[in-house]
């Protein structure tokens, strides 16, 4: 009796081909609303996506606009910080010119949150979580990690800054914020930011491994696709 229910090994191969295109296709298009740059330059130096990273391993102790301390942000809420940023040319809130003025704004490029993060307000009205990333004087560039609330007069929050740089960059160590005086500023060694830029920076053991298994799991998926053929 002949099986008329046996698989067709052709529809099989031809479903799984169907399937890893179009995982193929999405896994490219994603990556390149990541890496695409901010700038319309061959000297560009941000992506368009940033992912924040370490926020939630201590308290945070943030500050306002005016250096004024206020409240105690715990692990729980900070953690929500972290989450992936996109770049947003045209981010507009009323109480930014309080922090950057307008005539300023050309030194700053901000990305907004924009998936699983959120900011530790979650209550007051037209509630914005940013990073922001300025040169306020010439070979001085740092990030800070803002939080811009509607009818605050605290706003924007300052939750964390990075040290300055004379370039540039996303690759910078982040500290914490105080109100000047006696209290200083400590490390947070935890924070950090990441792009899919460095995906290809091919700087630890752990890429070049991922590299060499990307390549030969291709190469076999090619020979078995041939021998379904």
């Amino acid at each position: 009796l002949v099986n008329t229910h046996a698989a067709n090994p052709g529809a099989m191969s031809g479903a799984t081909q169907a399937l890893v295109a179009t995982l193929a296709i999405v896994f490219v298009l994603v990556l390149m609303w990541a890496m695409v740059p901010t700038e319309q330059t061959l000297a560009f130096t941000f992506p368009n996506v940033v992912v924040l990273r370490g926020f939630g391993s201590e308290a945070i102790e943030p500050i306002s606009f005016d250096n004024n301390t206020l409240p105690t942000i715990e692990t729980g809420q900070a953690s929500r910080f972290n989450g992936i940023y996109q770049f947003d040319p045209l981010f507009y809130h009323k109480s930014l010119d309080r922090f950057i003025p307008w005539e300023d704004r050309e030194k700053a490029s901000i990305w907004s949150c924009t998936m699983f993060c959120s900011p530790a307000n979650t209550t007051a009205p037209d509630v914005k979580l940013a990073l922001v990333h300025t040169t306020p004087a010439e070979k001085k560039n740092l990030w800070y990690l803002l939080e811009l609330r509607d009818g605050d007069a605290n706003s924007p929050v300052i939750y964390a800054r990075s040290k300055f740089r004379k370039y540039p960059t996303y690759r910078v160590p982040w500290m914490t914020v105080t109100p000047g005086g006696d209290i200083k500023p400590h490390d947070l060694q935890e924070v950090h930011l990441i792009t899919a830029w460095d995906a290809f920076r091919f700087d630890t053991p752990l890429k070049w491994g991922c590299t060499v298994a990307v390549i030969a799991g291709g190469a076999l998926f090619w020979r078995s696709r041939r021998e379904w053929d």
